[in-house]
């Protein structure tokens, strides 16, 4: 790593910094979202497929030697 790397945070503020990270990404996972939704390859909420209403089985589970 570069000795003089530290300096950039002599310019940006830190708690800004990833304020705004923060903000950026959850616009952009938001976005991806809504496009996916958009699509009708890849709409979960309407492609037609019935939601589980029973719970899954349970499974016995057995110790291993």
């Amino acid at each position: 790593m570069n000795e003089k790397l530290y300096k950039i945070w002599l310019l940006i503020d830190p708690a800004k910094a990833l304020t705004a990270l923060m903000a950026f990404l959850i616009v952009l996972g938001l976005l991806i979202h809504l496009v996916l939704l958009g699509t009708t390859d890849f709409n979960w909420l309407e492609d037609g497929i019935p939601a589980v209403d029973r719970p899954a089985a349970a499974v016995q589970v057995v110790p291993q030697r």
